[in-house]
């Protein structure tokens, strides 16, 4: 039924998954509404609105906790069976900066953090009737200090996007949950995970969450050790801790706060 005289049609027990390498999701159902997220190759999302028209769909992204619309020919829908399999059967994440998978007959290119449904098992022949070329590593595996430093350097460089997830164009607000992600660490919007630590008790791999309370803008770095940090400023970047405090002082209210986090088990 329609949601009262709104354009908009509700669905329930509807669910898609990206098949494609990025699937931009819109905060209004126009290709010139600003871009909200996007989703990799592989995440799956639930559906649960249409414009009249049905030129849109409006998902949510449950892992994130985001969600916005999508033009309605690069849904691909799923089962609710395939749904449940896909979100609580361990995956494989694609961790290298560029791969490959054979698809529909041609080469599709996928980015960091796109997913591959298969489990431990199928891993001794999938290569050879997929033609997966890249590397990954399993999700259910939590990614150790080293690895998750490792994995926020394969962004060093992105350019600034607002809604981005992709080392062509990142967003703050997903960049860093992104590289968790990755590495095994579930992290929905607006819901740091972890702990906080003392200044003293930093290590590698821990993340900086700098708030502004009057603005309520938040920015976040992650420590790579030896007084170095990860950030996103026009591009992600390698600054001096110092530095970097210094920068978002100056640019920020006197009402801030630096919380050190410690997310990595």
């Amino acid at each position: 039924m329609q949601k009262g005289s709104s354009s908009e049609w509700p669905l329930i027990d509807a669910y898609g998954i990206c098949r494609q390498t990025i699937l931009p999701v819109y905060h209004q159902p126009t290709f010139d509404s600003a871009l909200v997220t996007q989703l990799l190759f592989g995440e799956c999302y639930q559906i649960n609105g249409l414009t009249s028209d049905r030129q849109w769909f409006r998902i949510y992204h449950e892992d994130t906790g985001i969600g916005g619309w999508v033009w309605a020919k690069l849904i691909k829908e799923i089962t609710t069976e395939e749904y449940q399999k896909f979100l609580n059967q361990d995956f494989q994440i694609v961790t290298s900066p560029i791969a490959a998978i054979e698809y529909l007959g041609a080469n599709l290119y996928l980015l960091p953090g796109s997913r591959l449904h298969f489990s431990e098992l199928e891993l001794f022949n999938w290569q050879d009737h997929i033609g997966f070329a890249g590397t990954f590593r399993p999700h259910a595996s939590k990614a150790s200090r080293e690895e998750i430093t490792e994995i926020g350097l394969r962004y060093l460089h992105a350019p600034f996007q607002a809604g981005g997830r992709s080392i062509f164009g990142l967003d703050e607000a997903h960049a860093f949950s992104l590289i968790f992600f990755i590495g095994g660490y579930s992290w929905i919007s607006g819901k740091i995970p972890g702990k906080s630590v003392i200044p003293e008790e930093v290590q590698a791999g821990d993340l900086v969450v700098f708030r502004d309370l009057s603005t309520q803008k938040t920015n976040y770095g992650l420590y790579l050790g030896a007084e170095e940090i990860l950030w996103m400023d026009n591009r992600m970047k390698i600054s001096d801790v110092d530095e970097w405090e210094d920068f978002l002082r100056n640019n920020s209210s006197e009402q801030v706060v630096l919380d050190w986090r410690s997310i990595v088990s």
